[in-house]
């Protein structure tokens, strides 16, 4: 894992330093779940914002480098076995939020070079780990859940990055994108703080998130 997160720094600094380089925002939707649900359940997904700065480095018409700093909003949602008053939503949503590092190579498709496809990896920092949970609560599992899920998630993680996307404005300065990506975590992110206890299950997160991004290039 150092490893990683040693390349994705040195590639960061690459970009940085080098010439054309545009430096951009962008928003857009997430979608995620994990490894616990099935990846077509949608009631098992959360859904939230997503946004994130940006750099790129073009080497030539057809392939670019990326990297940035994105803010990603990962988790879950279920129901629970409370029993809860009719006007009180009965659910768990889960919120597992990270600073993330990417490290992509874009390639631009097409005699116009609008159509992009996007590889990589990404390095990622835990940075909140909770579970939202029903306000009231009437009766049910004597167990029930719990809100503070820090001292059973990993600090660090690792994965892949897929996009795809379309240069829908192009001017001498500025870059208008839209993204489809897909973000899928390599790493498990769920610990126990006993380590003579052998956890049963593993989770790795997947998210899929539509993007618009606006970048500007700089031409140092």
């Amino acid at each position: 894992m150092r490893i990683i997160f040693l390349l994705i720094a040195l590639l960061s600094s690459t970009i940085i330093l080098a010439q054309d380089l545009s430096i951009g925002y962008e928003i857009g939707l997430i979608s995620s779940s994990n490894s616990d649900y099935n990846r077509l359940d949608i009631e098992n997904r959360r859904n939230t914002d997503y946004f994130g700065v940006n750099f790129q480095k073009a080497m030539n018409q057809s392939i670019s480098f990326g990297s940035g700093l994105q803010f990603l909003k990962q988790g879950y949602k279920h129901g629970t076995c409370y029993i809860v008053p009719d006007d009180v939503k009965n659910e768990v949503v889960g919120k597992l939020n990270y600073l993330v590092v990417p490290a992509t190579i874009n390639t631009h498709l097409g005699k116009s070079k609008r159509f992009i496809a996007n590889f990589g990896i990404y390095g990622a920092v835990n940075i909140k780990a909770v579970q939202d949970i029903p306000d009231e609560i009437i009766g049910g599992c004597a167990i029930g859940y719990i809100d503070n899920l820090r001292r059973f998630t990993k600090r660090f993680g690792v994965g892949g990055i897929l996009e795809l996307g379309y240069e829908v404005y192009r001017h001498d300065k500025f870059q208008v994108n839209t993204l489809v990506k897909y973000y899928q975590g390599f790493s498990n992110t769920k610990k126990y703080p006993d380590p003579n206890v052998i956890v049963p299950w593993m989770a790795k997160y997947n998210s899929a998130i539509i993007s618009v991004s606006l970048n500007y290039k700089i031409g140092i």
